[in-house]
């Protein structure tokens, strides 16, 4: 009887080490602490192959760090619009308040000096989705901090922005990226959850509504991260992996639309990762893709782990292994 019972322990206990360790291979329980976030560029000319990310060209944080009287923490999520053979560099810009958008600009797109702040707010702003839309610039940051999402226009580009419209009310998300195309009008976010939603209109400032039919899923590669590109005649998305913990990783999407579905399918597993050099040795979140010429160009960004330590995060390695569950029986 005893011995019964301590195999039915044992057996218990080896099926409950099975199950961490499985957890723990998918989402570690340990992620190295995160650091100051850095941007770089590189250019391909077949995008959907292995990135080469290029070690030296990087724009850092201690760069704007040295030009300013305020102390920088991090620069991230950057965007560009090449214009009349100018380069316009915009980037998350976070100080001791909450972060505001910055500008740097290159004539060669290689050597790139900052501008400063070109639009603040009272609310946490990031993600500085720039685009040209009927001969007007427009910009579609993250404004999760007003509940909305809000639409800029350039009163004078690049350095002076307004609110031209609300396109979202009542609606907490996060990194709300666009598209706005001959084939479909799209909108894909994240909230708070990690639930990833669509919405469509059928023009930048008709009404936006939730698409009726999508394929919704939770939790990790859910979050945009970089705008959409069109490669061989499909459009793709950049979505972020937090296996690792949040920031680590980007994985490629590719946009499906058939009899009236939306599907987001994954085309390339971790296109971008932890590098090995110091600037972006934990991990990379962000990417902005754009074809110029028959070449692309792209700009992405990263963090440091100054110390090597690392944190203990076991609700996320739950949460996502939980959403992973969900996402296979919807």
């Amino acid at each position: 009887m005893i011995k019964k019972k301590f195999l039915f322990l044992g057996g218990g206990f080896l099926i409950i080490l099975i199950i961490l360790l499985s957890l723990n291979f998918r989402y570690p329980f340990y992620s190295l602490e995160g650091g100051p976030w850095s941007v770089g560029f590189t250019t391909s000319n077949n995008i959907l192959d292995d990135l080469q990310i290029n070690e030296s060209n990087v724009i850092s944080y201690s760069y704007i760090d040295s030009l300013v009287p305020e102390k920088i923490f991090y620069i991230a999520d950057p965007f560009f619009l090449k214009e009349d053979g100018q380069w316009y560099l915009f980037v998350e810009l976070k100080g001791k308040d909450n972060a505001n958008i910055a500008l740097l600009t290159s004539e060669n797109g290689k050597n790139f000096e900052y501008q400063g702040v070109v639009l603040d707010e009272d609310f946490h702003l990031s993600y500085p989705q720039v685009f040209k839309y009927r001969k007007e610039f427009y910009m579609l940051p993250e404004t999760k901090g007003s509940n909305q999402v809000l639409l800029y226009k350039a009163k004078e580009f690049p350095f002076a922005w307004e609110i031209s419209d609300t396109l979202l009310r009542n609606h907490n998300l996060k990194d709300p990226t666009i598209l706005l195309s001959d084939e479909i009008n799209l909108i894909i976010a994240a909230d708070d959850n990690l639930k990833q939603m669509m919405f469509t209109a059928d023009s930048l400032k008709g009404e936006w509504k939730e698409v009726e039919r999508y394929k919704q899923r939770l939790g990790n590669e859910t979050r945009p991260g970089g705008r959409f590109f069109k490669a061989g005649g499909d459009w793709f998305i950049p979505l972020q992996n937090r296996s690792k913990g949040y920031g680590t990783g980007i994985s490629l999407y590719r946009l499906e639309t058939k009899d009236n579905f939306v599907s987001l399918e994954k085309e390339v597993s971790m296109y971008l990762g932890p590098q090995k050099f110091n600037w972006f040795n934990r991990g990379m979140h962000h990417l902005d893709i754009q074809e110029h010429d028959g070449e692309y160009f792209i700009f992405y960004d990263g963090d440091e782990n100054l110390n090597g330590k690392k944190n203990f995060q076991y609700k996320r390695t739950f949460k996502l292994a939980l959403y992973d569950i969900l996402n296979f029986f919807s």
